[in-house]
């Protein structure tokens, strides 16, 4: 047996029409963009985090086996942060491609 949304559910399904398009509302469109990039920015600042942390251990290793106490963790510190930097553009960039895509494939569909 089939079972039928709950009828709450039904109602704002019904409500939530525009002239542009009568699946959507603005409101919706507008949190889901604000979901999207604030999960973007969290993906984000967890990479830059990432990226550093594993030069300070790497190098904190590396300077402990090779005894070059701090120079190889400065070094590799150094060397992180720009890399970080390019890696969080990319990240942001194909992001934003992505998103872009999609949100034409949706307006592709409304029409």
């Amino acid at each position: 047996m089939r079972q039928s949304a709950p009828p709450q559910l039904r109602a704002r399904a019904c409500c939530n029409m525009n002239e542009n398009n009568p699946k959507t509302s603005p409101v919706a469109s507008v949190s889901d963009g604000l979901k999207q990039g604030s999960v973007i920015g969290v993906q984000i600042g967890c990479m830059a985090v990432v990226i550093t942390l594993g030069a300070l251990l790497l190098g904190l290793w590396l300077d402990g086996l090779l005894h070059t106490s701090p120079w190889l963790t400065i070094g590799l510190l150094l060397i992180s942060m720009p890399l970080s930097v390019f890696a969080v553009f990319r990240f942001a960039l194909r992001a934003a491609r992505l998103l872009n895509a999609r949100n034409e494939k949706l307006e592709d569909k409304s029409v």
